[in-house]
């Protein structure tokens, strides 16, 4: 029988906005819950969830990007049209899972690879904010924390700059089908945006595999394409497959962490003036912001045998849902964890999960955050919310930030 409270969750509707407070209560009352609505059982403790991300042998991670709604079928009709979904680096386990992600850790972590990012990133940081810093307010959701990660990784990967709103837009698309609730209308055009971003990647890899140029396009395709003739349908299928979820993994992940940082941080105006007078606090807040509001609030794995979490008796082929936001705030873990503090020391949490599927653009991610918090205490120390304006939060199971956020400020050379 499901309880009361097991039967209330609902990740895409009632806790949508903010899903704090239920998962308090879950963790008191039932930190392990079989739901009904995203037909999984809940895991909601740090410990629990720990030990689940470190047992891939028992928690499959074939499922992690499992929908959890049914698409329309005039949505599948189109989706059809592209390239079948293989399994990733994220969706693979054990020999797969490392073929599949050697050339991502081989490209992102090479030593000195993250510190030579830095010098773009700021750069990029600080030509956006040369275009919105004479105003005075912006949306700084559109015009900076988007943006930014965006244009990183368009670099990072290869994309042409002419390219960046294909795939802009067909990644974002790729984000919302099956994750968030939409019209069919809406559902469709994504599905057609994802479609055009299959094929635009597509060509990319053809394009490489002959005339390679460091990219990580590039890397992906020497590394997983086996030959020197042309891809085959299989072959092509995985690059396009690997390629589009991680480069929106990258973007839009990275964009919602800068977003949530200046959410937070504006939120609590004595913590953003105190990085502004001591700059070397900023690493140490971007973990907190990881912590406090997890860009990646959720994640699937399957039961590949009987398990028991948490006292919990979990079947065999079940799924499971770790849920990273609830463990990232768990009071039994964290003192006072419900505090937002840039100066809470140490800051271990799951946003970038655990174990062997640790997220292998963390040093990335954390480097933008950091780089882009940089350029705003130097640029615009006096940010503050524009008043009366609401800051709308994204509406899905497996990423969360704010959609907008609107900020008024004065600047050191325009006081």
């Amino acid at each position: 029988m499901v309880s009361e409270l097991a039967d209330s969750y609902d990740p895409l509707g009632a806790h949508a906005e903010d899903p704090y407070q239920f998962y308090a209560e879950a963790r008191r009352r039932e930190p392990v819950f079989y739901s009904p609505r995203v037909d999984a059982w809940v895991v909601t403790r740090f410990g629990d969830v720990e030990a689940v991300l470190k047992d891939w042998t028992g928690f499959s991670s074939a499922n992690s990007l499992r929908p959890v709604r049914q698409l329309y079928p005039a949505t599948l009709t189109v989706l059809a049209e592209g390239f079948p979904q293989l399994p990733d680096h994220v969706t693979s386990d054990g020999e797969a899972h490392r073929r599949l992600r050697s050339p991502y850790t081989k490209h992102l972590t090479a030593p000195g690879r993250v510190k030579g990012l830095e010098p773009g990133v700021r750069a990029r940081a600080e030509a956006l904010v040369d275009g919105f810093a004479e105003a005075g307010s912006a949306d700084l959701i559109v015009r900076f924390a988007k943006p930014l990660p965006l244009q990183t990784a368009a670099a990072m990967f290869g994309f042409a700059p002419d390219d960046v709103p294909t795939v802009r837009d067909g990644s974002e698309s790729a984000f919302r089908l099956g994750s968030v609730d939409l019209t069919e209308a809406d559902e469709v055009a994504a599905a057609h945006a994802f479609v055009a971003f299959e094929r635009l990647v597509a060509r990319y890899a053809h394009r490489r595999r002959t005339a390679p140029n460091g990219d990580l396009i590039s890397d992906v395709t020497a590394a997983l394409a086996d030959g020197d003739g042309p891809l085959t349908a299989d072959q092509e299928a995985e690059l396009v497959t690997t390629i589009s979820n991680s480069f929106g993994a990258a973007h839009i992940t990275t964009a919602d962490l800068i977003g949530s940082a200046l959410k937070l941080l504006v939120g609590h105006w004595e913590q953003w003036e105190l990085l502004t007078r001591r700059p070397e606090l900023i690493a140490g807040a971007v973990e907190e912001v990881l912590r406090f509001e997890t860009p990646i609030p959720t994640m699937f794995r399957r039961a590949t045998r009987a398990a028991t979490i948490g006292g919990v008796e979990i079947p065999q082929g079940s799924d499971v849902l770790v849920v990273f936001a609830s463990a990232n705030r768990d009071e039994e873990r964290y003192p006072d964890a419900e505090r937002f503090d840039v100066t809470r020391r140490p800051v271990r949490h799951f946003a970038f999960g655990a174990g062997v599927h640790t997220c292998v653009g963390a040093a990335s991610a954390r480097a933008q955050a950091r780089v882009a918090l940089q350029v705003l205490t130097e640029r615009l120390p006096g940010l503050s919310p524009a008043p009366g304006r609401a800051v709308p939060i994204r509406r899905s199971i497996s990423v969360r930030g704010p959609l907008r956020l609107d900020l008024n400020w004065t600047t050191r050379e325009n006081p």
